[in-house]
């Protein structure tokens, strides 16, 4: 036995931003990303259970900020009822001091920016006492393999992380076995599969380490022959060692404050001058943008089968930014020798902070333990009944609207399926918010997938965004099948893998159907989620199927919703009809 084992992660670096708005004044705001430590996110794990994980844009409204996760902490040390004295471990997702010398020519930067140093800074100025003595760096890439496989639930596994950089690798292998992580092979960042998906979203007109799944959207549209040779000869798999190779010319990864200019010339010259991106569809950027996403899909499928091979494992654990892109990791889930599979829902940034949390308290004596149903993704804040009500009565001055309590009643649940029904876009707020980026069922958006040009309105007047982009639905277990074709593996549950609508399914579910006849589900079980599931149920009762177009509460530019009070504002500033929020039911008036 050992004693109570107590870990707070955290991911981040929390000068970053600051080193390169101030020191860097040439980025803009397309490449205001481009720097490392972004996505800071606090979790604290008490002897090996996960009681609390939450971002900081969250708290902060700064979205994808990776400053000190002030507020993070504070609600994951709240949620647990201790304080900073109780803190065994900090447990930090990088660990740059193992490095100093390759930075010999840039202390300065090593310094204000990489080392543990400015955790532990942070942590004293936030009236920690004496927090180098509990301060544990992780390396990236180990933190990043201990968020999929320790909570996978797999005894035995190869993991795979892929991401723009973590210290010095930009993709590792691992076999997981017995709660063990063995690294059997790492590459360099100059073949990094993630820098050269963010250069070619910078490419094509969006943000880099943010905008990727615009251009995974787009994708759909394009034809990927157009460009396929210039992505074959770029992007080599090494089908004798189990490496992947980029090809960029000398000097491409320098200058990321300015957008990658030499791999931006260098693309521009063999495909074409992108030019600004106004949120249309322009069929040269559809193709390129098809031909990336198509040669990213086959080097991750070459990739993992070689060291599925290699190994001899079944199951299949992934975590990066990489696996984000649920188009590849379809293909992934589908190959014939992957029996089991994993994505952790968190797998920015983010995540690295539940993993070097995991790690940590793995290490000493406290291996994870998680609920039967799998990984639960609902780790942040929820409100009461009376906080609710308090931030109703804050904006009711405003007036526009009206609400009544009914509770989490049969009525309740069935006065918003007959309005999901009747074609009324609503929010859904419930419980505890999710971590990572995609929203779950508690923090969401529902209509109706065979609604009115749905996806058109909520694009255009809930949304924000681009019209092109699709959206997501959420699904009953029992109608999975039915209407998808797919193998519905763990991803599934966690809107972190696509399937193909079954032709004959197609228009009765056409809000949530891409240009490519896939969509990202999100299959939806009792056990995982029950308030969700019964609203679903109802949904089905009114329209014959339990699906529902499922997309985050926000706008454009704003993280996940967590509170009320931002959940009613958001509600009254844009075309949303109804506000189910802990058993609240919210209407505008005409």
């Amino acid at each position: 036995m050992v004693d109570s084992v107590i870990v707070l992660g955290l991911s981040g670096l929390p000068y970053a931003q600051d080193y390169l708005e101030k020191e860097l004044t040439a980025a803009t705001a397309l490449d205001s990303r481009n720097c490392q430590g972004l996505d800071s996110a606090a979790c604290l794990v008490v002897d090996g259970r996960v009681v609390a994980a939450a971002a900081e844009e969250r708290f902060s409204g700064d979205k994808g900020t990776g400053r000190f996760p002030a507020d993070a902490i504070a609600y994951c040390l709240r949620e647990a009822g201790l304080d900073q004295t109780d803190v065994d471990a900090v447990a930090h997702g990088f660990d740059y001091d193992r490095h100093r010398r390759l930075f010999a020519g840039s202390q300065d930067y090593f310094e204000r920016v990489l080392s543990g140093q400015t955790v532990v800074e942070s942590l004293r100025q936030a009236g920690w006492s004496e927090p180098e003595k509990r301060f544990q760096p992780v390396s990236h890439h180990l933190a990043h393999a201990a968020s999929t496989y320790l909570p996978s639930g797999f005894d035995s596994a190869l993991v795979v992380v892929s991401d723009g950089m973590g210290e010095t690798e930009s993709l590792s292998v691992y076999r997981g076995r017995a709660g063990e992580l063995e690294r059997l092979y790492a590459q360099p960042i100059s073949d990094s599969l993630g820098f050269l998906y963010s250069i070619c979203t910078r490419f094509l007109g969006f943000a880099a380490n943010s905008d990727e799944y615009k251009v995974m959207g787009l994708a759909a549209y394009g034809d990927p022959n157009r460009f396929r040779g210039l992505f074959e000869e770029l992007v080599e798999f090494d089908d004798s060692t189990g490496a992947v190779r980029v090809n960029w010319p000398r000097g491409a990864l320098g200058h990321p404050e300015r957008g990658y200019p030499k791999a931006i010339a260098f693309l521009a010259e063999a495909a074409f001058p992108a030019g600004q991106q106004n949120g249309e569809v322009v069929p040269e950027h559809a193709d390129f943008a098809a031909a990336l996403q198509a040669r990213l899909t086959e080097v991750l499928v070459a990739l993992v089968s070689y060291w599925l091979e290699r190994t001899g494992e079944s199951a299949l654990c992934l975590a990066g930014g990489t696996f984000l892109n649920c188009k590849a990791n379809q293909q992934l889930c589908d190959l014939p020798a992957v029996e089991r599979a994993f994505v952790q829902p968190a797998s920015g940034d983010d995540g690295t902070a539940l993993g070097a949390a995991l790690y940590v308290s793995q290490r000493d004596g406290a291996p994870y333990t998680g609920p039967a149903a799998g990984f639960d993704p609902y780790t942040g804040p929820a409100y009461t009944e009376d906080q609710v009500r308090e931030e109703l009565q804050r904006y009711a001055p405003q007036g526009g609207f009206s609400w009544e309590y009914v509770g989490l009643t049969e009525a309740y649940f069935a006065s918003a399926a007959e309005d999901i029904a009747q074609d009324r876009i609503i929010a859904w707020f419930h419980g505890r918010m999710e971590f990572g980026p995609r929203a779950l069922g508690n923090r969401s958006i529902l209509g109706l997938p065979s609604g009115d040009r749905i996806k058109a309105r909520i694009n255009s007047l809930v949304k924000f965004r681009e019209p092109f982009r699709p959206f997501a639905p959420a699904i009953l277990d029992e109608d999975v099948h039915t209407v998808f074709r797919t193998r519905a593996l763990a991803p599934t549950s966690y809107m972190l893998c696509t399937a193909q609508v079954h032709e004959e399914h197609r228009e009765s579910v056409s809000g949530i159907v891409h240009a490519d006849g896939s969509a990202r589900i999100q299959e939806v079980r009792r056990d995982f989620n029950p308030h969700f599931w019964s609203l679903l149920r109802e949904v089905k009762r009114h329209t014959g199927v339990g699906c529902v177009v499922n997309t985050s509460f926000n706008v454009k530019g704003q993280p996940l919703i967590m509170a009320p009070g931002t959940a009613i504002e958001t509600f009254l500033r844009t075309s949303l009809e109804r506000l189910y929020i802990e058993g609240f039911i919210v209407r505008k008036q005409d």
